[in-house]
């Protein structure tokens, strides 16, 4: 019975050891064949976006946070005791330089100015009667009908009296002066604040509040702070010419402000490590208004033929930053690089890479050195993360060789 069931499983082993020759063999064959139709001897190629290193000229800025201050605010205060008669503008109103601002009662002051100038009158009357008298005794005292003393004492006396006149002369100028503080006009050209003095108010030349805030808005300055470390690069950027600052508006749609540099404060800041320097702006549509903060850039100079790469065509490894070079025969080397700066989303490559060079910018994460690629559009390049997040974070084992 045993030997009968050998028999009968024979056949039935006999056609599953055919079937499977004849599928290794297949299969072999199709092994063989994708690899001989493969590109670089079965490896497939992978799918990156590329773009060319590019020389162009790109400007060195600096960028940070200001603040508009205005050149001049003046605090416009009485100068003598009295009360408001007249307000001559209205809060907020813009005033030319010599505008009338504020009248004050000026009754009593015109009144110690008329009273100065009888006291002259006066004084000037008896001084004339003086020299008549001197002149007189001069006459008698020759002929020994006067004692000296009696002319000594009359020269004294119109001596006196001049000095009275020109003390009733002072009286007056300073009479004037106290009687034109009662008409105050803008110092300046400016923008009026809130008034603080209305028609009637008493007001006193020791009050602390001022009548009313004068700002100067045209031309208007812009203070920031740059790193010390920049210094040295913004003394160069002076001694070759005037520097360009632009200040923006956050959220605004409008074009910055542009302005020149004229201030780097005298000394750094110890604390922050930063020192403050200053843009002029003519604000001539009063866009920059004092106390706003704004977006400020400063352009120290413009590298006219500078090589660039986009900044996602940089990565970082353990011995420094590099880039994903692609080779003529489409293969990719680790380029290590020099980085001078990055903006607007460029990145200026100070050595490594020269202009023309084609550059990994999508797909990073799958290269090594000497890996086959493939150039795809951003649309077709569906395998890569699409803004390559990880890539900047490339670990050192994808870039053997010390990339940097």
């Amino acid at each position: 019975m045993t030997t009968r069931r050998i028999l009968l499983l024979l056949p039935v082993l006999a056609a599953l050891g055919a079937g499977g020759y004849w599928y290794a063999q297949k299969a072999g064959g199709e092994a063989q064949t994708a690899k001989a139709a493969s590109p670089a001897g079965g490896s497939r190629a992978i799918p990156v976006v590329t773009r060319p290193a590019e020389a162009r000229a790109v400007p060195e800025r600096i960028a940070t946070i200001g603040s508009v201050q205005p050149i001049a605010a003046i605090a416009i205060k009485a100068r003598v005791d009295s009360v408001v008669e007249t307000v001559h503008f209205t809060e907020g109103q813009e005033v030319k330089a010599g505008d009338p601002l504020f009248t004050l009662d000026a009754r009593a002051l015109d009144a110690q100015l008329r009273q100065a100038q009888a006291n002259l009158e006066r004084d000037r009357a008896s001084l004339e009667k003086a020299k008549g008298d001197v002149k007189r005794y001069a006459e008698l005292v020759r002929t020994s009908a006067i004692s000296r003393t009696q002319y000594d004492a009359a020269v004294g006396t119109a001596d006196a009296l001049e000095g009275t006149v020109k003390a009733d002369l002072a009286a007056i100028e300073a009479a004037k002066v106290s009687l034109s503080f009662t008409r105050i006009a803008a110092p300046m050209d400016g923008r009026t604040g809130t008034v603080n003095a209305k028609p009637g108010t008493m007001v006193r030349a020791a009050d602390a509040l001022p009548l009313v805030t004068l700002t100067q808005l045209r031309p208007i300055n812009v203070s920031f702070n740059v790193p010390e470390k920049r210094l040295p690069a913004i003394r160069r950027a002076m001694g070759e010419g005037t520097l360009a600052v632009a200040a923006g508006i956050p959220g605004s749609r409008d074009a910055a402000a542009e302005g020149l540099l004229t201030f780097v404060d005298s000394q750094v800041d110890q604390q922050s490590g930063t020192i403050l320097v200053k843009g002029e702006f003519p604000n001539t549509d009063t866009r920059l208004w004092p106390g706003q903060f704004v977006d400020t850039v400063l352009t120290l100079r413009v590298d006219p033929q500078a090589v660039t790469v986009p900044d996602v065509a940089v990565q970082t490894g353990q011995q420094g930053r590099f880039v994903y070079a692609v080779k003529p025969d489409s293969t990719v080397e680790v380029r290590p690089v020099t980085v001078a700066r990055s903006q607007d989303g460029l990145t200026v490559i100070a050595s490594g890479v020269k202009a023309g060079d084609r550059v990994v910018v999508d797909g990073q994460s799958r290269l090594y050195p000497g890996a086959k690629v493939a150039e795809h559009k951003p649309d077709e390049h569906k395998d890569a993360p699409a803004a390559n997040a990880g890539d900047k974070k490339t670990d050192a084992g994808a870039a053997p060789g010390g990339a940097s």
